[in-house]
């Protein structure tokens, strides 16, 4: 699973914060976005979820990124995100010879001014115990940092760096970018890229909200 997906660590930072609905909901808006003449819920279900590469290499092209992204939820879980999205007007279905799924007005700005998506659920979300930052408000500092490069380049915050991996930023009192590469989460090239705004927003005193 590639670091686009939902999953492993980053999916489980992001159930912690309750941030899993909207992150699985943009996954979804943007895949219809790119489907310019509609997607069926099945089809775009079987995509998600890594099902039918037979479609990725003909007709759905367009979807080759969105390959599997969400291959950790079944196909029922997938469906009631759909319907929730639905019943908020974010999608509709076009109703001809073959229904199909396309973005609504309201489901087009939610995805471009970056607002919080409240899709409705009716399954418990996994758990999982996340460790505390030892110093909140250098934590919050990170945060809106992390969060803040991520807007800029137009990725999810978890592929900046996970909520674990701030976490222990902030308890190691990491002052220094090259010793980012040591963090969980972190390599060579995530240090070298976001390494010096994330030490220097850990030197902030006042948290930025």
């Amino acid at each position: 699973m590639n670091i686009s997906a939902v999953g492993g660590e980053e999916l489980l930072d992001y159930v912690i914060e309750r941030d899993f609905e909207d992150t699985v909901s943009r996954v979804i808006l943007e895949a219809v976005s790119g489907c310019k003449d509609g997607i069926g819920k099945t089809k775009l279900t079987r995509v998600l979820r890594g099902k039918d590469p037979g479609y990725i290499l003909g007709r759905g092209r367009a979807l080759r990124d969105f390959y599997g992204r969400l291959s950790l939820l079944d196909s029922d879980q997938v469906l009631d995100f759909l319907e929730s999205l639905m019943r908020l007007g974010m999608l509709e279905v076009e109703d001809t010879e073959f229904p199909r799924l396309v973005l609504t007005k309201r489901g087009l700005n939610a995805m471009k001014k970056g607002d919080q998506v409240p899709a409705m659920i009716p399954w418990p979300l996994p758990a999982r115990e996340l460790s505390v930052p030892l110093d909140e408000e250098a934590y919050k500092r990170l945060k809106y940092e992390r969060n803040r490069l991520a807007r800029e380049e137009g990725l999810p915050p978890y592929c900046i760096a996970s909520n674990t991996s701030l976490v222990e930023i902030v308890n190691r009192g990491v002052t220094d970018p090259g010793d980012l590469r040591s963090v969980h989460g972190f390599g060579e090239v995530r240090a070298q890229k976001y390494g010096a705004s994330l030490v220097q927003a850990m030197k902030r005193k006042e948290a930025e909200t």
